[in-house]
């Protein structure tokens, strides 16, 4: 029970952190923070391979993504300081989400499942089965994205 504690808390104080960053970069480094600790909680919870996926695409990928992005950014994306009004804002929608999610988790209780369905070879045959075009072509478009950030920030700084 401890180690899963101290897991939820540095998910926790990671995300804080994420939200909370002033530059993007530390806000990468907070989700990547929170990122390793979610594939923690996972292999605490049994689900190696979720949490391998975790590692490999989110704490690897995605977080090196922002970061090249952060880096093509003028200033490093700094930003100006968000007024009361966005604040307030936040808040609220922080605590509608806290509610809503306290609702869902005291309503619904979980039961244990199969173990022999969905393991890794189930996942393997229908990633790669069924599920390899749209698979390949998530490689694609994370390279549009990358090209479309760029273009935008390069149409800015020309005016």
């Amino acid at each position: 029970m401890l180690p899963i504690t101290i897991g939820c808390l540095v998910a926790l104080v990671s995300a804080v952190w994420l939200v909370l960053a002033r530059r993007p970069v530390h806000g990468a480094v907070g989700l990547l923070g929170h990122s390793l600790a979610l594939a923690g909680l996972y292999l605490l919870l049994g689900a190696e391979l979720v949490a391998m996926g975790q590692v490999l695409i989110y704490s690897g990928a995605i977080v090196v993504l922002f970061l090249f992005v952060v880096a093509l950014m003028p200033a490093g994306g700094a930003e100006d300081a968000p007024d009361i009004g966005r604040i307030g804002t936040a808040a609220v929608g922080g605590g509608a989400i806290l509610l809503a999610l306290a609702f869902a988790v005291g309503a619904v209780t979980p039961t244990a499942s199969d173990a022999t369905a969905g393991g890794v070879v189930d996942v393997a045959r229908s990633l790669f089965g069924s599920l390899i075009v749209p698979f390949e072509l998530t490689a694609p478009l994370l390279l549009v994205a990358i090209v479309g950030a760029v273009a935008i920030w390069r149409r800015q700084e020309q005016a």
